[in-house]
């Protein structure tokens, strides 16, 4: 490891801890866990007319929420407030996760499907007809 009480530092600065499923990956694999480490540093960093602080730790937050990473969510959801996140900021983006999250599947591919569907010719008609000759 290049540098490890950097490292750890890193996800104390920015978590308050070091996570325990973090503490495994450095003992996994010392490049995989530079490599990781190095990319999670580069988000965090601050760049000119990029996000805060506080919205990239409610990014995380909330992508976090759409894979049920519960524990990296509440690690997050810690940190975001820390950094200022405020409960209007937290409820609005839990309740447009909801809504991309609960018609994702619809939004993604359902429609593009229903839309092929009724434009191409083929189906049924409303007695259950093919409709294609």
């Amino acid at each position: 490891m290049t540098d490890p009480t950097g490292h750890m530092a890193h996800y104390i600065e920015t978590l308050g801890a070091v996570p325990e499923a973090i503490q495994r990956m450095s003992e996994l694999s010392t490049e995989f866990f530079d490599s990781y480490t190095a990319i999670r540093k580069l988000a965090y960093s601050d760049s000119e007319g990029g996000l805060s602080l506080r919205h990239k730790e409610l990014l995380f937050t909330i992508l976090d929420v759409t894979v049920s990473n519960r524990d990296g969510a509440l690690n997050h959801l810690r940190a975001a407030r820390r950094a200022g996140l405020t409960d209007a900021e937290l409820r609005d983006a839990l309740i447009i996760t909801f809504i991309v999250r609960g018609v994702a599947s619809w939004g993604l591919v359902g429609q593009d499907l229903w839309a092929e569907a009724t434009q191409d010719g083929y189906g049924q008609n409303a007695a259950g007809e093919p409709t294609h000759g």
